[in-house]
């Protein structure tokens, strides 16, 4: 009985380890990273083209779509920003590929100096923006 606990207590733990690890990435499906923004009040878009965001300069290739969302929020008297980029490749080879170049274009996008902005990798994405538009968009 006390081997049984003890598996059920290690599996248990493996489960919410791999849930908490997993659940802070957008969505894998665009549509529905855009429908959980929207859901949150961001103004959320779906675009198949990479020169929208300027990215197209940097000659990144296998892009399928890119998702974006911004909303103000406003605390007191300050007015935040809060914003996420989500890019989404044919591959995770070109997620890879693409990956340098995506980075020192958010570093670039951080105007404001956010110290909870983010820029991550996952499987066929990469994405960018502060910790509270990247969870909406989860």
């Amino acid at each position: 009985m006390k081997k049984a606990l003890k598996v059920l207590a290690f599996v248990l733990t493996f489960v919410m380890l791999a849930l908490a690890l997993t659940s802070c990435a957008p969505k894998k499906d665009p549509d529905k990273a855009v429908d959980a923004l929207k859901a949150k009040e961001y103004t959320a878009v779906k675009s198949d083209y990479l020169g929208a965001l300027g990215l197209a300069a940097l000659g990144i290739k296998g892009v399928d779509s890119v998702v974006t969302g911004t909303k103000v929020v406003e605390k007191g008297d300050e007015k935040k920003t809060e914003s996420v980029t989500v890019i989404y490749f044919s591959s995770k080879d070109a997620a890879n590929d693409a990956w340098e170049k995506v980075e020192g274009y958010a570093k670039e996008q951080n105007k404001d100096k956010d110290t909870d902005w983010q820029i991550k990798k996952s499987g066929k994405m990469i994405y960018f923006g502060t910790k509270a538009a990247i969870k909406a968009a989860s």
